[in-house]
Formats: structure tokens, C-alpha cells, sequence
């Protein structure tokens, strides 16, 4: 069983952790029923993975006693290369399966853009991070990840392609006819910064596409299948995975 605290809750010269956050108190406690003396694994986000013994179980706290501390386990899960997802936000509640699974997938960074065809009007973006924040540490807590995921403001589209000069490698995925697989597109390359575009269903425009083009961002096409956003940030999140490990 993983749990996450932030690192301002581990004392690791006193060998205890405080766990203080309601979500994962009512885990423990109500959900798992935990009682003292279970043996629980607990990470903090920043590469730190502690095994320990639950000491103490209140209403508002639980403490915990380090029995052991590894800094790389989980690693593993993620590959090489850091990555950055600047996906379109989609409709509905689409973005909260993008964040989930591309999350289990490897991603580092995932930057919400606004482009041309979005359709969604975000009016409260600070309700709609936290979520997707909750969701990312349930992610990493269930694929054994001990980094925790980026998320950042949404950036309209513009700054986001600026902002993605600073990698190594920018895929822009569309459904142009004047766009290479990512095979082709990964072959000989050794980056260790990459950057994914993921367009709105509809893709980006044509003045977006042109725009990325003309900065020298590489094409990639899906395949010969129109992916939905969703679809397509996972599939594309798997392939690298696949092909950078």
C-alpha cells in the first residue's frame, strides 16, 4: 500500500512522518482500516520512497515511524527522456483520463493550452487544477512513481509554442498530410527533453500548424486512424514509452 505526504511532513533525523492530509487520513483509516503497527509504503514526489510503521492513528493525524528510506525506487516507470505534454483541453471530462493515464505513462509536465478550436471555457481553472492535481497523485501512487507529474496554468498557444523551443525535441501531433510517423521521427534522436502537442478534436488549425512548421517543430501523424485528443495523448505517450526505454 503507497500513500503520498509532501516532504514538509517527513522528518527523516527523527525517523517519523506526520501525515496530515484529509484525503489520505480517510484512506487509511476508513477506507483501508489500517490499525497500528501496519506496514505502509509512503512517498513524497521529489524521488524519496519511505516503508514505515504506523505508531499513531487520531482524528487529524497519523504518525508514522521510518523504518526504511530508498531514493530511486520507481524509477523505472518513467522513461529516460524528460516529457512535457502541451495538450488542448478538451470537452467534458476528458482531461481528467489524459492526466490519469499519460501520468502512469511517463509524462513529467502536462501544460493545458487553449488554441483556436478549443471548445471548453474554463471559468474557475483553479477548481479544475486541484483536480487534476488529486488525480495525478492517485496516479503515481497506483503505477509506483515516487516524481510527481507537473501541472500548470492553462498558456494559450502562442506562449506554449515559445515556451517549447527550450526542448530538445517538439512533436506536434496533426492530421496534415505533410507530417512523418513518430518511428521516423525518433530514428538516430537521443533527446532528453521532449515536448508533445496534442490538439482539440478538429486538430489545430491551419494557421497553428503552419505556425509550428515554421519554427521547425516536427510533424507527426497518428496513422491512418483519426484518434480523439484523448485517445491520441495516450497513444502517442505509449509509443514513446515503448520506443525510449
Amino acid at each position: 500500500m503507497r500513500f503520498y505526504v509532501s516532504p514538509d511532513s517527513i522528518f527523516p533525523e527523527k525517523n517519523l512522518i506526520k501525515i496530515k492530509d484529509k484525503a489520505e487520513l480517510h484512506h487509511i483509516r476508513d477506507v483501508m482500516r489500517l490499525q497500528k503497527g501496519a506496514i505502509i509504503n509512503v512517498f513524497d514526489g521529489k524521488c524519496r520512497e519511505f516503508l514505515g510503521a504506523i505508531e499513531e492513528i487520531n482524528k487529524d493525524l497519523i504518525i508514522i515511524k521510518i523504518l526504511d528510506i530508498n531514493s530511486v525506487v520507481g524509477e523505472g516507470f518513467k522513461p529516460s527522456p524528460t516529457i512535457t505534454l502541451y495538450q488542448a483541453i478538451p470537452k467534458k471530462s476528458k482531461m481528467d483520463l489524459i492526466v490519469e493515464k499519460t501520468i502512469e505513462l511517463g509524462v513529467d509536465h502536462i501544460v493545458p493550452i487553449i488554441t483556436e478550436r478549443t471548445v471548453p471555457k474554463i471559468r474557475d481553472f483553479s477548481q479544475k487544477k486541484e483536480r487534476w492535481l488529486r488525480i495525478a497523485v492517485a496516479a503515481s501512487k497506483q503505477c509506483g512513481r515516487i516524481r510527481l507529474a507537473g501541472i500548470s496554468d492553462i498558456m494559450n498557444f502562442n506562449k506554449a509554442l515559445i515556451e517549447a523551443k527550450a526542448k530538445d525535441l517538439v512533436i506536434f501531433a496533426t492530421l496534415d498530410e505533410i507530417s512523418e510517423p513518430l518511428k521516423a521521427i525518433l530514428k538516430g534522436s537521443m533527446p532528453k527533453k521532449i515536448a508533445v502537442f496534442i490538439g482539440p478534436e478538429g486538430d489545430f488549425s491551419p494557421k497553428e500548424v503552419s505556425m509550428a512548421r515554421d519554427i521547425g517543430y516536427s510533424m507527426c501523424s497518428l496513422g491512418r486512424l483519426v484518434l480523439k485528443s484523448d485517445t491520441a495523448a495516450i497513444y502517442i505517450l505509449s509509443c514513446l514509452s515503448y520506443e525510449l526505454q
